[in-house]
């Protein structure tokens, strides 16, 4: 695969692979491992909070997407059913069981059950907000503003209060990708049909659950999407590792988490109530992002700092958290906060 390629939204502008980093420098690469293997302990030993977060989670989740229409639940899960999805080729039936296992037998779901309660939470999250980043299909507009609508039924017999669409501009305005990734459009690009597969960040999955001692059959699968070329000089001057550029956020999932466990509107998202819950959420989601390669820990420092009441800008100086977190601060930062929720053995 030819890992660099020249941009035409930035001319002139040469953009690479970033995990070419992790192969011609040791202190990226050993980031890439450290934050992947706490990022996946995490969702493979989840911390009580956390585990019965996503047990509440899920048992919203089951009960909104079992009242929803055949067609409708094939929509809502057509990116986790894609071949970009976790569960590539199966059925909302398939679906339906890992988010009753999840929420009924919690000490018993695996860590890949638990990755897909949270990616279901990141498709709808992308569905209300419109951004089409974690879609996975090519939806009309007509056609997801019929599913929000289905939707939004099925979330209100749940006792649940869907996103407007004003709540959702907040949520992408405070920590969305565009928010905490003010340079993307200039220092990023996808070229055309290139997909891999991925198991963590730098593709580092795999090692990092030897290291953990997970058995294969219990491990998180990989999974497929678009390369993310990066800024050459963004690349070589940020010692953190980077995978889809600063705009990795865990807004969208967060959003629709806190919908889930009954927040009013205006709590959803920024909140500073349930503060112990609110963590673990955060944890969870990030460990999402991390531990399956979505975005590295630099990328989701800023949105999962805004989601807990804190802000690293002052005064209009700073860029993104990667010039002040880049040289090996936000793996640190990040893998503690993980650990503080991964149970302890």
């Amino acid at each position: 695969m030819n890992d660099i390629h020249i941009s035409i939204t930035a001319p002139y502008k040469a953009h690479v692979a970033p995990s070419m980093r992790s192969e011609a420098c040791g202190d990226t690469r050993q980031l890439a491992l450290v934050q992947t293997i706490s990022a996946r302990q995490a969702l493979y030993q989840p911390g009580e909070v956390l585990k019965n977060e996503l047990r509440q989670a899920a048992g919203k989740l089951h009960q909104t997407y079992e009242s929803l229409k055949n067609v409708d639940q094939h929509a809502l899960g057509a990116r986790l059913f894609s071949s970009e999805g976790l569960i590539t080729g199966q059925r909302p039936n398939d679906l339906l069981q890992i988010l009753k296992r999840v929420h009924e037998c919690p000490d018993y779901a695996s860590g890949y059950d638990r990755a897909v309660v949270i990616a279901m939470m990141g498709d709808i999250g992308a569905l209300y907000a419109a951004t089409g980043a974690t879609t996975g299909t090519d939806r009309t507009e007509e056609a997801s503003a019929r599913l929000r609508e289905s939707l939004r039924g099925a979330l209100a017999d749940a006792g649940l209060i869907p996103p407007t669409e004003e709540s959702s501009r907040r949520v992408q305005q405070e920590g969305g990708s565009a928010a905490v990734g003010p340079d993307k459009k200039t220092e990023r690009s996808r070229p055309s049909a290139k997909h891999i597969d991925r198991t963590g960040i730098h593709n580092l999955g795999e090692e990092a659950d030897k290291a953990l001692g997970v058995p294969i059959k219990d491990r998180i699968s990989t999974s497929r999407w678009d390369v993310a070329y990066i800024d050459f000089d963004r690349v070589a001057d940020t010692v953190e590792p980077l995978v889809g550029h600063m705009s990795g956020s865990p807004a969208e999932i967060l959003q629709i988490w806190d919908m889930l466990r009954g927040n009013q509107l205006e709590y959803q998202f920024l909140t500073s109530h349930q503060q112990e819950q609110q963590l673990a959420r955060a944890a969870g989601a990030s460990a999402f992002l991390v531990g399956l390669g979505y975005h590295s820990a630099v990328e989701v420092l800023e949105g999962t700092l805004k989601y807990t009441g804190q802000s690293i800008r002052h005064d209009k100086i700073l860029g993104d958290a990667g010039h002040l977190f880049g040289h090996g601060a936000a793996t640190e930062l990040m893998s503690e906060f993980f650990q503080a929720h991964t149970r302890q053995m």
